[in-house]
Order: C-alpha cells, then sequence, then structure tokens
C-alpha cells in the first residue's frame, strides 16, 4: 500500500474515532447528568481506549492480509528452488550416464573387433589347413587365402583376372562347394553370395555349371568327400 493511501485511511480512522468517542461522551454526560463542562473529560476519556482497541484491529487485519501473501511467497520461492536442484542433479546423471556409455560402448567396439579378428584368424587358418592337405601349393593358397578374406569382410566376390587356381581331379566339385557353404555360414551369407565365390575362386572346376545349379546344391552331407560340411569352423 502506497504512503498516500495510508495517510488517507489514517485520517478516516481519526476521524471516526474521534467521532464515536464524542457521541459516546455526550451520552455518557446525559446518562450521568453531568455538566457539558465535562465533555471534553469524557471525549477524552473514552477517546483513549477507542483508539487502542481500533488500533488493535487494524494490526490484526493487517497481519492476517500479510500472512498468506508471505506464505505463498515462501512456498512458489521452495517450490523453484526444488526445480533448481532437480535439475542440477538431472544434469549430474546425464553427464555421468553419457560417460558410461561412452565406456561402455568402447568397450563393446573393441571387444567386437576381436571377436571378429579372432573369427577372421580362425576362418583363414581353416582355408589354408584345409586346402595344404589337398595338396595346393603356396602361390594357390595364398590366393584362396586373399579371396576368402576378402569375401567375409567385404561380403562380395572378388573378381580379378589374376587369380589361378589349377585344377585338381582328386577335388571334386562338392568338396569346393561344401568349402564354400561352410564359409559362408560363418558369416550368415546367403546361397547366392556362396556359389557365386565358388564359381568365381574355383573357375576352372565350374566352367560348365550353370550358377542356378551350384547355388541350389551348395550342401552336401551324404557320402564321403575331402572337404565335409562344417559348421563350427570358427
Amino acid at each position: 500500500m502506497s504512503p498516500k493511501r495510508n495517510l488517507f485511511w489514517s485520517l478516516i480512522v481519526q476521524a471516526i474515532t474521534i467521532l464515536l468517542a464524542s457521541m459516546f461522551a455526550f451520552q455518557a454526560c446525559n446518562l450521568f447528568g453531568a455538566k457539558l463542562i465535562l465533555l471534553p473529560v469524557f471525549i477524552v476519556s473514552i477517546y483513549i481506549p477507542l483508539k487502542l482497541i481500533l488500533h488493535y484491529f487494524i494490526c490484526m487485519f493487517k497481519e492476517l492480509e500479510s500472512t498468506p501473501f508471505v506464505d505463498e511467497v515462501n512456498e512458489n520461492t521452495s517450490h523453484v528452488t526444488q526445480e533448481e536442484s532437480d535439475l542440477v542433479l538431472l544434469r549430474k546423471r546425464m553427464e555421468l550416464f553419457h560417460y558410461e556409455y561412452q565406456q561402455e560402448h568402447q568397450q563393446y567396439i573393441s571387444q567386437k573387433e576381436k571377436e571378429e579378428n579372432e573369427k577372421l584368424c580362425a576362418v583363414l587358418k581353416y582355408a589354408r589347413e584345409t586346402f595344404q592337405q589337398l595338396g595346393f601349393d603356396e602361390s594357390e593358397i595364398f590366393q584362396i587365402n586373399e579371396c576368402v578374406r576378402f569375401f567375409v569382410s567385404n561380403r562380395k566376390v572378388l573378381s580379378i583376372n589374376g587369380i589361378h587356381i589349377k585344377k585338381r581331379m582328386t577335388v571334386t566339385q562338392i568338396s569346393l562347394k561344401n568349402f564354400a557353404w561352410n564359409i559362408a555360414f560363418q558369416y550368415n551369407l546367403s546361397s547366392e553370395a556362396a556359389a557365386m565365390f565358388v564359381m568365381e575362386t574355383f573357375s576352372e572346376w565350374f566352367v560348365n555349371s550353370s550358377f542356378e545349379t551350384v547355388r541350389k546344391n551348395l550342401r552336401t552331407t551324404s557320402g564321403k568327400h575331402k572337404i565335409e560340411i562344417n559348421e563350427n569352423i570358427a
């Protein structure tokens, strides 16, 4: 409330107090049959307690008026403070989560790379040992090794004119198709990809074979073959 408004209300209260004191004093004079010369004494006697009573009620009113506002301000302040505290806590949790996530993600990537490298090493070792046992020379085993590496790493066939692996009558199409299937199975590669790989890498064996025939007969489990189906090479 502004100072001017306070002054206005103070004057109003003062005037009402004097008016009431005068009325009560006049009635008291009539009641007790006192002379009018004593009227100022009665006015003062009534004015003082009446003033105190009005002042008491005014103070009580102001206190009641201001208390809810103060409580509301305190409540709002407390609410804002709690929200700020929650935001700070949430931000700290987010920073911690980000740090832990990055660490775990890096560990996952490292572990995945390690597993993939170990798997590739096992597959290449299988390829080298398989054709070494079949009597292929070092140059041919190197070519097969590189064709397998490219095939499983890029999921497509290495197609270059320089690849030449001499056909051996002791090694059948069935064995080579089983070999291609074994490699493709480790990486969940399609039968189409496996058929293309075996026909391109061991082209001399499949000169008179159609792609569709090779694709449909990749895996042979019946009978004895120099390269058997093996799902657990890696």
